[in-house]
């Protein structure tokens, strides 16, 4: 019996007419519950997002002029899905067909004030008074206002510490490297902490910052690349909303990073093609950027199938059957928990390319206990729309929540959906770990980075392939680029794990856990290859070399050292679990040294000739390349170097029988 119904039943046994059995078809089970076809209709406001329409109607409702906003409490008035400032202005994504100095000045006439204007994708990102929304629509050259696309910090709550798990400290300490002469930017939230971190070193003195945002993960962040490659330069850029998030990647390409590391993603990015923060991650790629990306936390929050009908012979309400799906009895409602005093945002796509929707899906919330609808999403899409809907819900109280989530097919085929979750709640039945891994992190060269503890994935951690059915779109313009016929393309994610369990002295984050954790390991010991493979300070002016050849092999070069050199975890070989395996930041320097031609890079002696050392003392030790058999240094060093992987191992041993004893629950 569906759940959300059986929690009816036992609420309203005395009730005549509300007694539901296992084969109760859709809509009686929703004419209970006070739902039909009629009242499930799409209402919009032309150019508006209906998310954005809800919020002006809640403030006309109320009876608010702008002059009172001052004295409402903007958290009472701003959602997960769209932020309300104390002045009564609204975030948002204003699509023009020019952001020329004409039409930007009619935008500000009406009281616009802007935070990001892209003349690339033709968007306008700031704040607008609500009472100015449907004029700014009415505007000839606006195509459609929206909220932006906020992004989700994949932080976690456990800890443990990952320099020595990967052993890049006894990298840095036997081949000399720090990670000099590379720059690494971080996207993420913030840094508010940035100066605190400087003054007890954890940080170093100069970090080159662009938009510092709000927050502190981007502390922990850099923290973690500043102990992997202490010596690396650091660049920071928020980046919480998709137009930020392309702006900050612009910023490191002029500022010239090497190395771009970033924890956030966004549900309303397309999940089944690349959309325009993809592309831009797989442009910065193909420039010769190394782009290290958290995979997500959404394994154990997840949910993919094709639609299938709850009751063919129902031609007016089609209700996906969760139950028959997963091979179990029907059931139209996945029951989904969520914490107290927790926001939970869930987003449901399907596979129609974005700005060509023609087959048409709505998302509902309701609550498992009393029937009641607490949200719901049934935005239009008839040919040139998105396949996308979007609901929010509250837990005000202490204990756990519950509610289910219902998918209709409001009109055209069946298709394969897909169902993530932000901020908090989890499904109790039916998830689906594989696929899981989506939008930027699995864009075409960048390194997805899954989370590991004692040597083994955790539950959390997002799972591949990710599967793309059509070619790439432009999502900010609201313009769909012209693209060939759908194609289907198992991505190989993600792409290497890494320890999530890290220390930091950031606020809120001194237990840091999640894929967000994980990324800026990867992210420093890629700085340590970089130095390794002997670019050095001279990487900038390679990785921009005009015939582009250079950087392309420095991007493959180290994902194909860090591939090739990690440690496996089972299944033997490559799987959409843990990648090709758990960072070794030890042999992948060595990898890059002896690749590089055995030439030290720490301004050391140079590799002897014939097993003699042709220096006359000084420091440094490297190993050459394959094909010389010599080690530089005395007898000694030799014997030490062969002893290199047994004290590896006895390190690891020890650190893992160590953080045993940590808790090992869930990330938040």
């Amino acid at each position: 019996m569906n759940k959300f119904l059986a929690a009816l039943t036992a609420i309203l046994l005395t009730v005549p007419g509300f007694l539901f059995s296992a084969e109760s078809s859709a809509d009686q089970a929703l004419s209970g519950l006070g739902l039909n076809s009629g009242n499930l209709t799409h209402k919009e406001i032309p150019k508006i997002s209906p998310r954005l329409g809800r919020m002006m109607g809640k403030l006309k409702d109320m009876g608010a002029e702008r002059s009172d906003m001052r004295n409402l409490s903007a958290q009472d008035l701003s959602t997960p899905l769209v932020r309300v400032s104390n002045e009564g202005n609204i975030e948002v994504n204003i699509y023009c067909d020019e952001t020329s100095g004409t039409n930007m000045e009619q935008l500000y006439s009406l009281g616009l004030e802007t935070e990001v204007v892209s003349e690339k994708y033709k968007v306008v990102q700031g704040w607008l008074p609500y009472d100015k929304l449907e004029e700014a629509a009415n505007l000839g050259f606006v195509s459609r206002i929206t909220p932006p696309a906020y992004g989700h910090t994949r932080v976690g709550s456990v800890t443990t510490e990952g320099d020595g798990i990967m052993g890049s400290d006894i990298a840095r300490d036997t081949f000399g490297v720090d990670g000099a002469g590379i720059k690494v930017g971080v996207i993420s939230n913030g840094v508010d902490s940035m100066a605190a971190s400087q003054l007890t070193g954890d940080l170093p003195d100069f970090i080159d910052i662009g938009d510092p945002g709000s927050g502190d993960e981007g502390t922990a962040m850099l923290e973690i690349v500043h102990d992997i490659a202490p010596g690396a330069d650091l660049a920071f850029h928020n980046g919480t909303s998709r137009m930020k998030f392309i702006q900050a990647i612009n910023f490191f390409r002029n500022n010239g990073v090497d190395v771009i590391v970033d924890d956030v993603g966004f549900l309303s990015e397309p999940y089944f093609q690349d959309g325009s923060v993809a592309e831009e991650a797989a442009e910065a790629v193909e420039d010769g950027i190394i782009f290290v990306s958290a995979a997500g936390n959404d394994a154990d929050r997840h949910y993919q199938d094709i639609f299938l009908d709850d009751d063919p012979e129902d031609t007016e309400l089609d209700f996906h059957d969760f139950g028959a799906a997963a091979g179990e009895g029907s059931d139209i409602g996945m029951t989904v928990e969520i914490p107290g005093f927790s926001d939970s945002v869930i987003v449901l796509q399907w596979t129609n390319p974005f700005g060509e929707a023609s087959d048409d899906y709505d998302l509902f919330l309701v609550d498992s206990f009393t029937g009641e609808i607490l949200d719901s999403s049934t935005d239009e899409q008839d040919g040139n729309d998105d396949p996308i809907e979007i609901v929010g819900v509250s837990n005000g109280g202490p204990g756990e929540g519950f509610f289910d989530i219902l998918v209709r097919k409001f009109s055209g085929e069946d298709q394969t959906f897909e169902i993530f979750f932000n901020l908090s709640g989890s499904p109790t039945e039916y998830n689906v770990p594989e696929n899981s891994i989506y939008g930027h992190p699995a864009a075409p060269g960048v390194i997805a980075v899954g989370a590991t503890n004692d040597g083994e994935i955790e539950f959390f951690s997002a799972q591949g392939p990710s599967s793309i059915f059509f070619s790439p779109t432009v999502t900010v313009s609201g313009i769909s680029s012209e693209r060939a016929e759908p194609v289907l393309e198992q991505r190989q994610t993600p792409t290497i794990a890494a320890p999530n369990r890290i220390s930091t002295t950031a606020p809120g984050f001194e237990t840091f856990a999640g894929t967000s954790a994980s990324a800026p390991h990867v992210a420093g010991v890629a700085a340590l290859v970089l130095q390794g493979l002997g670019f050095g300070a001279n990487i900038a002016a390679l990785s921009r070399a005009e015939s582009g050849l250079v950087a392309v092999r420095q991007v493959e070069e180290v994902r194909d050292i860090l591939a090739t050199t990690a440690d496996d975890i089972p299944p033997p070989g490559f799987d959409n679990v843990s990648g090709f395996g758990s960072i070794n930041a030890f042999a992948a320097v060595e990898e890059a040294i002896a690749r590089s031609g055995g030439v030290p890079v720490d301004g050391g002696d140079p590799p002897p000739v014939d097993g003699q050392n042709n220096s006359d003392g000084g420091g440094g030790c490297s190993i050459q390349a394959a094909g010389n058999a010599g080690v530089s240094g005395t007898g000694v060093i030799n014997s030490f170097i062969l002893l290199i992987p047994i004290l590896v191992f006895t390190v690891r041993f020890l650190r893992r029988t160590r953080n045993s004893q940590f808790d090992r629950r869930a990330r938040q």
